[in-house]
């Protein structure tokens, strides 16, 4: 397999900051995240790890595989509450720091989601132009029947 630098910084950095939780092999991180989920979780980030690394065979694949890989570090890293988020963020930074757990984690996690957000939003496949020129076209909600026709397409 070719290791090589991803031309999109920001896929660059999400898998880095995936890097940084340790390795596959090592397991420390990987065997107290997401237990409930009985490996989804850290099938997801293998599996989207792993499309990335083909970049090189299939290249017309970037975007969607990006995007992909994005969206479940963006679920995998959710949480509901502020209690389960402290959680998650202390369980990073213990992994990762030696020094003040919570606040290493909280601004790892912060930085996870930042960056995740960003290859989503920049791998998806609605452009500027494309969009400006759908609403140009569409019809202001007074041309009532027009407008109306929309919700039947």
């Amino acid at each position: 397999m070719t290791v090589r630098r991803h031309d999109c910084s920001d896929l660059d950095q999400l898998i880095r900051l995936i890097g940084i939780l340790g390795s596959p092999t090592d397991r420390d991180f990987w065997k107290s995240w997401r237990t409930e989920m009985d490996g989804y979780g850290y099938d997801k980030i293998k599996g989207g790890i792993a499309s990335l690394a083909r970049d090189v065979e299939a290249p017309t694949m970037h975007d969607y595989w990006a995007h992909d890989f994005a969206d479940y570090v963006l679920m995998l890293f959710a949480t509901e509450s502020p209690g389960e988020d402290a959680k998650l963020a202390d369980t990073i930074g213990r992994t990762i720091s030696s020094g003040h757990s919570m606040a290493v984690g909280t601004q790892f996690l912060a930085d996870l989601r930042a960056t995740a957000w960003r290859v989503w939003r920049d791998h998806h496949d609605a452009t500027a132009a494309e969009t400006m020129q759908q609403w140009t076209r569409a019809p202001f909600s007074h041309e009532t029947e027009k407008w109306r026709s929309l919700e039947q397409e």
